[in-house]
């Protein structure tokens, strides 16, 4: 099995994908540098959460899909951009799904629409009180020589193109997907 390194910007980036952050986790970002208020406005932005029972910090998350999906790590193949995308899916939800497609929202869903910036850039957002809940989760690393992988996202629910960074035209799926702010 390979090694997994974790960066403390990436593991403040897939904080949005945590309801709560551990103390290891908090004492391993304070000491990188980020603040509290930080670390907790990430936990608050709307998207897709491991639910607690699955994980309580990114290490944990990968720690247990190395235990219970062993055979996905042992022969890693990454891509030609050098990362590797893994899919894995649970029979019980691991968390729930941040995204919401334009063609399922009720009236009053459709009402609550409105722009966020998420990292520096404009995207749409929906209230509900619907949870979504998911038993998928992906996990995506990236080579890092002989040293083993590093981790760039980890997330629960299906796979959707990443966000836009500032500067950069949104995937079209976008134009008709929705991150979701539980109510």
């Amino acid at each position: 099995m390979e090694r997994i390194s974790y960066s403390p910007e990436t593991l403040f980036h897939v904080l949005t994908h945590f309801e709560t952050a551990d103390e290891a986790l908090r004492d391993s970002l304070r000491r990188a540098g980020f603040t509290d208020e930080a670390i907790d406005g990430q936990l608050r932005m709307p998207g897709s959460k491991f639910l607690r029972t699955f994980a309580l910090s990114p290490q944990e998350a990968v720690a247990r899909l190395q235990r219970d999906f062993p055979e996905s790590f042992t022969a890693l193949h990454p891509g030609a951009d050098g990362r590797v995308r893994l899919s894995f899916r649970y029979d019980e939800p691991v968390g729930t799904s941040g995204l919401a497609a334009d063609a399922e929202l009720t009236p009053a869903e459709r009402a609550t629409v409105r722009n966020i910036l998420r990292n520096g850039c404009p995207v749409r957002t929906v209230r509900t009180s619907r949870t979504i809940s998911t038993g998928a989760c992906q996990l995506i690393l990236e080579r890092t020589g002989e040293a083993g992988y590093a981790l760039r996202t980890l997330f629960p629910g299906e796979l959707a193109p990443p966000l836009p960074l500032p500067g950069e035209a949104p995937d079209p799926f976008w134009a008709t997907h929705l991150l979701i702010e539980f109510n």
